[in-house]
């Protein structure tokens, strides 16, 4: 009976190593994905030239974030793509500068920002934004085949300013995103409160638009900093526009009747 029990566990342990052999640890390749919460984002970057309309270009920083283990010793290639279907409005060259054939995420690292280049040339984009939607490809130092993680995403951008809610209190006069720009450039590019003990300060910020609109030669002599240009056009009417980006220009144009000039807004509107 102790024979018996004796080769029994031997079979038993025999049986334990066999299975310990076949054993094996899996190892899943690197993921890739974009991670927007890296720069605040939730489904889209957006960008607006409306706060810098000098700029003629600007960079929006997508963030590539890679899922398993960092490569401490080698850096590492992927591929970021537009998707050129219904949801790309943005034109390459126009709206942006054409992506790079490949991207590094570098030795080491989690996360790679990855820029695009944005271009502020097109007057449309006053009126309304533009998209590029990006994707992710598989390469083989990266995965795609992710479960929930996000392989797309968008950069929209656009030039318009948005109506703010302190407007109507403040202003107290029609909305433009021209009189908006002409405020932020005169008076402050902070934003304005509903706090009525701010008046005085509020007050002189409507001051100094009312000069600007009232005599841009003025403004202009009185503020070279500003870096604006006003020059006479032939019809006697003048371009007022920022000498870094000279294709945003606002017209100052005289009212022939009553040889008043006035700023002309984006819908071709005087600004009053």
């Amino acid at each position: 009976m102790k024979n018996i029990t004796i080769l029994l566990l031997a079979v038993v342990v025999a049986m334990t190593s066999c299975h310990k052999e076949t054993t094996f640890t899996y190892k899943a390749a690197p993921g890739i994905f974009f991670n927007l919460e890296v720069v605040h984002a939730s489904d889209s970057i957006l960008y607006t030239f409306a706060y810098h309309p000098e700029l003629t270009q600007d960079t929006a920083w997508v963030p590539v974030q890679i899922s398993g283990d960092r490569d401490s010793v080698n850096d590492r290639k992927f591929v970021m793509e537009v998707v050129n279907d219904s949801t790309t409005t943005a034109v390459a060259n126009k709206h942006y500068e054409p992506l790079k054939s490949e991207y590094i995420m570098k030795a080491g690292k989690g996360v790679a920002l990855v820029p695009v280049i944005l271009y502020n040339t097109d007057t449309n984009m006053s009126k309304r934004p533009f998209a590029v939607t990006l994707r992710l490809k598989q390469t083989p130092d990266f995965s795609t085949a992710l479960d929930k993680p996000i392989i797309t995403t968008r950069v929209v951008v656009s030039s318009r300013l948005e109506k703010p809610n302190w407007w109507d209190m403040w202003i107290k006069s029609s909305y433009s995103q021209v009189k908006h720009q002409l405020f932020r450039l005169a008076a402050t590019t902070d934003e304005l409160t509903l706090d009525g003990s701010m008046a005085p300060l509020y007050l002189f910020y409507v001051d100094q638009l009312k000069a600007l609109m009232a005599s841009p030669q003025t403004w202009k002599k009185n503020h070279p900093d500003k870096g604006y240009n006003l020059d006479l056009r032939p019809d006697g009417n003048y371009d007022f526009y920022p000498v870094a980006n000279p294709t945003k220009i606002i017209p100052y144009v005289k009212d022939s009747q009553t040889g008043q000039y006035f700023f002309i807004d984006e819908t071709g509107s005087k600004v009053i």
